[in-house]
């Protein structure tokens, strides 16, 4: 492992566990001692009849807009749908693992934006023609609702439902919980608010004290900030191989 630029520097990754294998692998190839401590969990959220009426005919609007993998795994656990030879419904995957995801499901996504900020992703939805079409955005219990108001600001119809909650993870491993608590790590990733927040619930602010901190994007690290932390590592891109890539950069530096 020696040589590599990560060697056995000590990384906490506190993703949902069906989450974290990319960057686990991704930074272990690269020599670190990657640190399991998922703070959330993802669970199905329970739908009212209406909403299972709404995902169940996912297929006959006119879009569905996907915000996140999660939003792909539990629209398709309610229901499987493939595109009219017309191209309807018009498929939009905010990020490339979404896109894979919808690939691998058979549903071709139409549109990804280049960029996965949220200025960005409005901007690139802002230059579509939303007037009078109905559009189905799946999402978690704790995603904002900005690309619903861009749209119906355009002149869309909007049905947002909440196919999945993200909640804090009670039932963390003590003897992990001592380790970190212990400062037994050298840094730690925050891919969402929601982890930075879980984690600091559990641990406090000083345990990251001298730690580095790096996170997926400018939400997170606006999240981390006002939570009174000091962010190292914000990839250019919002993606798992770009926020691998600036950490490798900051430890060069």
């Amino acid at each position: 492992m020696d040589g590599l630029p990560l060697s056995g520097k000590r990384i906490v990754v506190t993703r949902a566990e069906e989450q974290s294998g990319a960057i686990t692998s991704g930074l272990e190839k690269l020599g670190a001692n990657v640190i399991g401590l998922p703070t959330i969990k993802i669970e199905p959220a329970n739908l009212s009849p209406d909403d299972v009426r709404k995902v169940s005919s996912a297929g006959n609007y006119d879009a569905v807009v996907f915000t996140s993998v999660n939003a792909v795994r539990h629209l398709l656990s309610h229901v499987s749908f493939k595109k009219e030879a017309a191209g309807r419904p018009y498929v939009v995957a905010i990020g490339k693992t979404t896109a894979e995801l919808l690939n691998e499901s058979g549903i071709k996504p139409d549109m990804v934006p280049e960029k996965y900020t949220s200025t960005d992703m409005l901007k690139s939805l802002a230059g579509l023609d939303w007037k009078g079409k109905k559009v189905l955005i799946p999402k978690g219990n704790l995603a904002g609702s900005d690309v619903a108001l861009s749209i119906r600001a355009d002149e869309g119809e909007v049905d947002e439902i909440v196919v999945y909650n993200t909640l804090p993870n009670d039932s963390l491993d003590e003897k992990l919980k001592s380790r970190i608590s212990s400062g037994e790590f050298d840094a730690v990733v925050f891919f969402s608010p929601s982890q930075a927040k879980n984690f600091l619930a559990i641990f406090g602010a000083s345990v990251l004290k001298r730690k580095e901190i790096a996170v997926i994007g400018p939400t997170t690290k606006k999240a981390a900030e006002n939570a009174g932390l000091y962010v190292d590592v914000v990839p250019v891109n919002s993606t798992t191989e770009s926020l691998i890539a600036s950490m490798v950069e900051h430890e060069k530096a």
